[in-house]
């Protein structure tokens, strides 16, 4: 326990190092990232707020729907709790360069993976965390608690945390020692395909609710209903729940009975995860590190050069870069992995919108959750093109010289890169907000602009973090979170979220004042036509403006 202790104690000294070094940045790049904190945790706070405000007015059904989503948020926040362990445990625990450094130091295999463990709990736990606080801090508000309220929180989240990461881990554990390599493209596949006629179940069952008179109508029938499977007494979130309800109701006896119950089931899976790891945590790691496929490569056996084959159009060394980039992706699991979580997700929740009836809202929650989806849908798109499109050309590293020397301009590097992640991008957003508009049966002419718009979201936003990735390279760091980390990577994601943000906000309002009856159907058509020229205007301008910005400086570039 000495050398876990030497490990935390530096560990510790790092993260001081780090906090000290922050008064080394920039100013502007505090004060943006400051700015940007304080505004996305206002909001996170106050549409919460607003919600529960109208919940509220409800009357005591609407207290009960606001006790009830509790439940549904802790049953949300622990399955992507598990999903985030199991990404980070692959990572830490598997594919980082410490692990092996550790496998050389005189540690028990069960000591190396306590720490690997606890890394994995305390990565993915601090930002739900995060997340979780405001939205509580908006019920908090509206139901007039107190300070001991967030104390509890605090409390309470701590084994609700240790039980996901355990979990997560453990099936991280058990997959790679059970799952051979060579298996697990097929069961991938098998995974698409159950998501997949799962969805078209859900699209072919789904009912719609009959026409509500009000919102109260609409909350019984479809709303309660569907809280049933978030109050399973055995799950974790319903233990959580119930304790912080206790406290609400001043019960504090029975509140320490599910705070027990969390406590005992975290180190009752902690300790089941460490014991399993003292007999598979080596065996799985070896094979991750060393076990190979044998497998005969010929120049043109592969499926990914047989399908670009045929692309005549586009140059040999451009079709060799494309082939390159989505075999790097796909042989990376922590990509493809958030990809199919996040917009998986997103497509599960907008399938579901029929089944929760939806579109039989009244035309102003309609066009609210419409826009709302928009927003969801470019946000998530935002979020993950800056994590993996902007350290793209960096993490080319100390082999980009190799690239300059290829027989193709340096501009067209970035072009290439541009089209495939556009295009790619574009094959999962454009499926997406087409379902959402379908499932919320939204006019013709909504799902027009909103398709318009996602079409110049996904090349802009991609031009956006590609050109930015070009005018602040880090060559020196293989690591893609720290280079998303730095000026460029906080300067496109706080340009990504204004850029979204106008965007939709220009769409949003001229529809939102004809729902409200404030303007004309004339006066909406010219407003309409406007915010449109806009939108086209802002986004044609936003490609080829980073694009040339982009290209200028990789031709600047020495090599």
């Amino acid at each position: 326990m000495e050398i876990l202790k030497n490990i935390y104690t530096a560990r510790i000294q790092v993260l001081n190092n780090k906090i000290r070094g922050i008064s080394q940045h920039s100013k502007l790049k505090i004060f943006v990232v400051g700015f940007m904190a304080i505004g996305l945790f206002w909001l996170m706070f106050f549409v919460p707020f607003r919600a529960f405000l109208f919940l509220e007015s409800l009357g005591s059904l609407g207290l009960v729907i606001i006790d009830r989503l509790l439940f549904l948020l802790f049953m949300g926040l622990f399955v992507m709790l598990i999903f985030s362990n199991c990404i980070i445990s692959y990572s830490s625990a598997y594919k980082a360069r410490e692990t092996v450094y550790f496998f050389t130091l005189p540690l028990e295999y069960t000591e190396i993976y306590f720490v690997k463990l606890i890394d994995s709990i305390i990565l993915s736990s601090w930002t739900f965390l995060c997340f979780l606080l405001p939205i509580l801090g908006a019920y908090a508000a509206v139901r007039d608690l107190g300070l001991i309220f967030y104390l509890s929180l605090l409390i309470f989240f701590i084994p609700f945390a240790v039980i996901a990461g355990a979990w997560g881990c453990l099936l991280t554990m058990l997959a790679i020692k059970f799952i051979p390599k060579q298996a697990v493209k097929y069961f991938i596949w098998i995974l698409v395909l159950l998501f997949i006629a799962g969805c078209v179940g859900l699209i072919l069952t789904g009912k719609a609710a009959a026409d509500k008179e009000n919102e109260v109508m609409f909350l019984l029938t479809n709303f309660i209903p569907h809280f049933g499977f978030t109050q399973c007494a055995f799950l974790p979130n319903f233990w959580i729940s119930t304790g912080l309800l206790n406290i609400i109701s001043a019960d504090y006896k029975q509140s320490l009975f599910w705070w027990l119950l969390l406590i005992s089931n975290g180190l009752f899976f902690s300790y089941i995860a460490v014991l399993v790891s003292k007999l598979i945590y080596y065996d799985s790691w070896a094979n991750t590190r060393f076990q190979g496929i044998r497998k005969t490569y010929t120049i043109s056996n592969s499926k990914l050069e047989k399908i670009f084959g045929g692309l005549k159009f586009v140059c040999l060394p451009i079709r060799a870069m494309i082939i390159k980039d989505i075999r790097v992706f796909i042989r990376d699991p922590l990509q493809w992995s958030q990809f199919t979580i996040f917009f998986g997700l997103l497509a599960i929740y907008f399938i579901n919108i029929r089944n929760l009836g939806y579109q039989n809202l009244l035309p102003f929650w309609k066009n609210i959750i419409s826009f709302l989806n928009l927003a969801s849908t470019n946000l998530t798109l935002a979020s993950l093109s800056v994590r993996f499109v902007f350290p793209q050309l960096s993490l080319e590293g100390k082999r980009f010289w190799i690239l300059g020397l290829a027989p193709v301009a340096k501009k067209t590097l970035l072009l290439e890169k541009f089209w495939l992640n556009s295009l790619i991008a574009l094959c999962i957003s454009l499926p997406l907000i087409s379902i959402s508009n379908y499932m919320l049966n939204v006019s013709s002419l909504v799902s027009i602009l909103s398709g318009i718009m996602v079409l110049l979201m996904s090349f802009s936003l991609i031009s956006i973090c590609i050109g930015l990735g070009a005018l602040f390279p880090d060559f020196k760091e293989d690591n893609p979170a720290a280079i998303v980390s730095g000026f460029g990577g906080t300067l496109a994601l706080v340009l990504t979220l204004i850029y979204i943000a106008v965007n939709v906000s220009a769409l949003a309002i001229p529809f939102h004042l004809l729902v409200t009856q404030q303007i004309s159907q004339a006066y909406f058509d010219k407003l309409i036509i406007a915010a449109v020229l806009f939108i086209v205007i802002l986004g044609l301008s936003t490609i080829f403006g980073f694009l040339s910005a982009g290209g200028k400086a990789l031709e600047r570039l020495e090599i």
